[in-house]
C-alpha cells in the first residue's frame, strides 16, 4: 500500500538516528510522533532506532511516505547487538554533541550512542556525558581513548575472542564493585572511562591489570571464582602474579631515608601489611604515569622510587 508523500520532509542530516529524524519530521508537519509513526505504518510503540525493529515495517507505505528508499531509511538505525556479550551500543542518549545538537534542535546522531565515540564525527567537538566526570586524570583519558579505538576494531573486524575478552574484563570489573550494568554505555563518564581504560588494559597487559586490582583483595578473589569456576585455572595464576608485586620492589633501608640535618632515629619496622599497601599504591601509580604498555623493569623501577619517596616523606 502507498500513501502520499508527506508534505514538508527536512532532509535527514549526516548519520542521524531514525527516530531523531522521524522526531523532526513530526514537528515539521506539526503532528505528534505518535501520529506520525501510525501514518508511517510503523505503530503506536516506541519509535523504531535498530535495524530489527523494522521487521513488521511495510516498507513500500514507508518509501512513499518519506521519499526514501528502504536502504537509506536501514542506514539510519543501530545495529543488532544481541549477539555479542558487550553492550557497545547505548539504549538511550548517554552522550551530545552541544554544537550540533544547538543548531539543530532535537538531533541525535547514530555515533553519539556507540561507546567508543569520544568526539563527534561531524564536527570535531568533544561528546558530552550526562554526567561529566570531576578529576578525570589525564592518563585515564588517554587510556579511554586507546580503549575505545581498540573496541572500535575488534567489533568492525568481528573479532570475538577479542571481544569475549573485554566482556570478561567488564565482568571482572563488575564483581570487584568498580562498575556497574553497561558501564561501557554509562551515563556516569567517569565508569564509562575506567570501562575503556580497562579495555585498553585487557588489550595490551591483562594479567598485570587483573593483579594490581586483585592484589590484597581475597574477598575479590573468592567471588571471582565463584563467578568464574571455569576460569578458575587463570584466576588462580593472576592471584599468584599479584602474590608476587611485592617482592618486585627492591627495598631501601628506612634509615636512609632520613634528613641529613637531622640526627637519627630509632624506627619501628613496618608491619607486612602497611609495605605491601605502600608498595601496591607505588606500583599503580607507576602504572598510571607510564603506562601499560611500558618496559616491565622501568615499571619497577618507577614504582621503587615513588615508594622511597612516600616513605621519606611519611617519616
Amino acid at each position: 500500500m502507498t500513501v502520499n508523500p508527506l508534505p514538508r520532509r527536512p532532509p535527514p542530516a549526516s548519520d542521524e538516528l531514525l527516530s531523531s529524524w522521524i522526531g523532526r519530521l513530526a514537528r515539521a508537519n506539526h503532528c505528534s510522533v505518535e501520529e506520525l509513526c501510525g501514518y508511517l505504518g510503523l505503530g503506536q510503540g516506541r519509535v523504531p532506532e535498530h535495524i530489527n525493529d523494522l521487521g513488521q515495517v511495510g516498507w513500500a507505505r514507508l518509501c512513499s511516505a518519506v521519499q526514501l528508499t528502504r536502504r537509506e531509511i536501514a542506514a539510519m538505525t543501530l545495529p543488532d547487538t544481541t549477539h555479542l556479550g558487550v553492550q557497545y551500543v547505548s539504549s538511550d542518549d548517554f552522550q551530545s554533541c552541544a554544537s550540533c545538537a544547538g543548531q539543530t534542535p532535537g538531533l541525535i546522531l547514530r555515533h553519539w550512542r556507540f561507546a567508543w565515540s569520544l568526539r563527534c564525527e561531524n564536527c570535531g567537538q568533544a561528546l558530552v556525558a550526562k554526567h561529566p566526570g570531576d578529576g578525570i586524570s589525564d592518563r585515564l583519558r588517554v587510556r579511554a581513548t586507546r580503549g575505545a579505538a581498540t573496541m572500535k576494531a575488534a567489533v568492525q573486524a568481528n573479532d570475538l575472542q577479542r571481544i569475549r575478552r573485554f566482556s570478561l574484563t567488564l565482568s571482572v570489573l563488575k564483581v570487584l564493585g568498580l562498575a556497574y550494568a553497561a558501564p561501557l554505555t554509562s551515563r556516569s563518564q567517569m565508569e564509562r572511562f575506567t570501562a575503556l581504560g580497562a579495555v585498553d588494559v585487557c588489550d595490551t597487559r591483562p594479567l598485570l591489570g587483573a593483579a594490581i586490582l586483585l592484589h590484597g583483595n581475597d574477598k575479590a578473589l573468592r567471588e571471582l571464582r565463584r563467578v568464574f569456576p571455569q576460569h578458575r585455572g587463570l584466576i588462580d595464576r593472576v592471584h599468584r602474579l599479584s602474590l608476587e608485586l611485592d617482592g618486585r620492589l627492591p627495598r631501601k633501608p628506612l634509615h636512609q631515608c632520613n634528613p641529613v640535618n637531622q640526627p637519627d632515629k630509632v624506627m619501628s619496622r613496618p608491619s607486612r601489611k602497611m609495605v605491601s599497601s605502600e608498595a601496591l599504591n607505588a606500583a599503580r601509580q607507576a602504572v598510571s604515569e607510564l603506562g601499560s604498555n611500558a618496559d616491565r623493569q622501568a615499571l619497577l623501577v618507577r614504582a621503587d622510587a615513588i615508594w622511597k619517596r612516600q616513605s621519606c616523606v611519611r617519616r
